[in-house]
């Protein structure tokens, strides 16, 4: 099972979130504003929009958002804030795999993309990860941008992490599940776990620039921090800045 339809999962993901991240909101959503340079009134995707986080505060400034994830928890959520701050919001549930057919009412394109806080891109595969960055690319008007955060490989290279069981350094694959003592006694069922692919800074580059988008930036990233700083060896986090242009 994707633990993110796991209701108990969500639920505890989405305090921890609120806790940790929903404070930086307003820096990271007016970083996003300056550097995407649409136009009020634009139409932006986010991507992986969670409980609506960053979609609600662009909603807020003046955009008409689309957001898109997989946890029917957190549209769930999504929609309940956007009724609080009477915004209006069109959320789509589904998986990222799928955004071609998710978004084929929408004709016209956007203006620009978000994928925040490692919204899915990772889980999947180079392959299939390259395949959305097609998707992502395709979907936007000529000049768009999509602001993409992910894992910072480098740091996972240069860790202790190297030796642990959970790292394959050959492959770039962090296998993730959460410990015995998370579960229910009564609960039996399919444990939850996954496989995060991590990149390093020219990997990523090199699959957004084979799905089309030029001017790719990678840099560093500080939840609530977001600035153009340099990316450090040691961040947790790095930052892709890309733009789709005609050829």
């Amino acid at each position: 099972m994707n633990p993110w339809k796991n209701e108990k999962f969500t639920s505890e993901s989405l305090e921890a979130i609120d806790r940790k991240f929903l404070p930086g909101t307003g820096q990271e959503v007016q970083f996003i504003i300056n550097e995407l340079g649409a136009e009020i009134g634009s139409s932006l995707l986010d991507i992986g929009c969670g409980a609506g986080r960053h979609s609600i505060e662009l909603a807020k400034a003046g955009f008409v958002v689309t957001g898109i994830d997989i946890s029917p928890k957190m549209l769930s959520e999504a929609r309940k804030r956007a009724v609080e701050h009477k915004i209006k919001l069109t959320l789509l549930e589904g998986d990222i795999l799928s955004l071609s057919e998710l978004l084929n009412s929408n004709v016209e394109g956007f203006d620009g993309a978000i994928c925040i806080c490692e919204s899915g891109l990772g889980t999947l595969g180079w392959q299939k990860d390259l395949s959305v960055l097609r998707k992502i690319h395709s979907s936007l008007n000529y000049g768009g941008k999509l602001i993409l955060t992910t894992y910072n490989g480098l740091k996972k290279y240069r860790g202790d992490r190297i030796r642990a069981k959970s790292f394959d350094y050959l492959q770039g694959l962090v296998h993730w599940q959460l410990p015995d003592d998370w579960y229910d006694d009564h609960d039996h069922g399919e444990k939850l776990k996954d496989i995060q692919r991590v990149y390093i800074p020219a990997e990523l580059k090199m699959l957004c620039e084979i799905a089309g988008f030029n001017f790719v930036e990678i840099l560093g990233c500080k939840p609530g921090e977001f600035k153009r700083q340099p990316l450090e060896p040691d961040d947790i986090e790095m930052m892709i800045i890309c733009t789709k242009t005609k050829k």
